[in-house]
């Protein structure tokens, strides 16, 4: 009776939000907090004609954060693909910016029509 959970022994159960990797959550964490940052920065910035610096600050934060994790899982999925190692979680984090850009530009079809 080695057996847990009906895994064989030696082997441990991972969760579903262990598979999808950390520095996958922890990019979905930096996207989200994007939003409060860019609406405290424009709230204390100027009013009037010279309001929106927050929002594009948060948005080019939001780039460059973007561009980097990309650039850096792409690294990463093919040096996997190349030592023939899993590369579930550098895939999962090369589609995620772009499942997110599409996922915003969806939503603002859908809201300002």
């Amino acid at each position: 009776m080695n057996e847990t959970m009906g895994q064989a022994s030696g082997t441990v159960p991972t969760s579903w939000w262990r598979r999808f990797g950390r520095r996958n959550w922890l990019y979905l964490a930096f996207v989200i907090l994007l939003i409060p940052f860019g609406i405290a920065l424009e709230a204390s910035g100027p009013g009037g004609p010279d309001r929106g610096g927050g929002v594009a600050a948060a948005l080019m934060l939001g780039g460059i954060g973007t561009a980097l994790f990309f650039v850096v899982n792409a690294a990463l999925l093919i040096i996997a693909l190349v030592k023939k190692r899993p590369a579930g979680k550098p895939a999962i984090a090369c589609a995620l910016p772009i499942a997110i850009v599409l996922g915003m530009l969806l939503l603002e079809e859908l809201t300002v029509s």
